[in-house]
């Protein structure tokens, strides 16, 4: 099994083409539904052992699992981020970005 580089076989696709040009199938359940139909209706189980985790409190992931039971129910927090946009000498923008609750410590 030599084969020289670049030598074509009856499996070489030519350069620019792919060997699955219509990508991997959305679907992959037994009857065609989609990996978050799938997911979506394992969501009482997942919601029961994350619960279970939350409610152990001698489990390590206890506030992970309490942070996703949350994160699920109400979004996850948003985050402000505070821009400061100037230019200087040569013309050259120079940009700060600094998160809301390092905006404190920075004001000191």
């Amino acid at each position: 099994m030599n084969e020289k580089k670049g030598h074509k076989t009856a499996t070489t696709w030519q350069k620019g083409m792919s060997g699955n040009p219509g990508g991997r199938s959305p679907r992959v359940g037994p009857n065609g539904e989609s990996l978050a139909e799938l997911a979506r209706g394992k969501t009482q189980e997942a919601l029961e052992a994350l619960v279970e985790v939350c409610n152990d409190r001698a489990h390590p992931q206890r506030v992970a699992a309490a942070n996703a039971i949350l994160d699920r129910g109400w979004g996850k927090p948003k985050e402000s981020v505070d821009l400061d946009a100037r230019i200087e000498g040569a013309g050259i923008p120079i940009i700060q970005i600094v998160r809301a609750g390092d905006a404190a410590d920075r004001a000191d």
